[in-house]
């Protein structure tokens, strides 16, 4: 070989360092040269044998550093505070264009308010069946979700609508259960100190 192959050959991979830096821009830097190096003066199998170990070493090494990174990147945004904030803002926002859509999808006459007859004729809609899943509204019970919705003038509004719909939304929450059941045990206890205080007689005969 020429002395001045020789003296690449020496420069690339002369000495353990020397050659560690070699294989570190191989991962990292430009290959090409390297690999050329050796196809011509030990062979053009060597060339095969670069892009077989680039393919399968290198670029899972690249995955493996890009896949911390944008593990690191999303851990620092989701403990943002901020960036949490903004996030469950941007939700919310998109959440309500979404149910205003559906409100004017409902309104079939266009006053603005959902009657109950406008509320039923949900149910021989396949589209907005649909659509109320995809918004987590369960459409199954219909007339006790207007009963929900509802105020006490027999009309559901706008307002009424995306704060109903926003409550309604999904499966009942630990909290939502937990109000409840503290709900029941007030009416309980009044409802035993009715019974108390009215039909004493059966206290008597009762255990209360």
């Amino acid at each position: 070989n020429p002395e001045g192959e020789r003296q690449l050959m020496y420069e690339y991979y002369g000495t353990f360092t020397r050659a560690f830096l070699t294989m570190f821009e191989i991962h990292m830097a430009n290959w090409a040269p390297p690999c050329r190096l050796l196809m011509r003066n030990l062979g053009q199998i060597w060339g095969a044998v670069f892009i077989l170990y680039r393919c399968i070493l290198g670029f899972a090494l690249m995955s493996v550093i890009g896949a911390v990174f944008v593990q690191q990147t999303m851990s620092v945004v989701q403990n943002d505070n901020d960036v949490m904030i903004m996030k469950k803002q941007k939700e919310a926002d998109t959440y309500n264009r979404k149910l205003k859509a559906l409100f004017a999808a409902l309104d079939a006459d266009g006053d603005g308010t959902l009657s109950r007859e406008e509320f039923e004729e949900v149910k021989t809609n396949e589209n907005l069946l649909a659509w109320m899943s995809a918004l987590d509204i369960e459409p199954e019970d219909l007339e006790g979700l207007f009963n929900l919705l509802d105020t006490g003038d027999d009309e559901v509004s706008m307002e009424e609508f995306l704060i109903g719909a926003t409550r309604v939304r999904g499966s009942a929450k630990s909290i939502d259960m937990a109000h409840l059941f503290a709900k029941v045990s007030r009416v309980e206890r009044a409802v035993v100190e009715l019974r108390n205080t009215f039909c004493p007689e059966y206290c008597s005969e009762v255990t209360c």
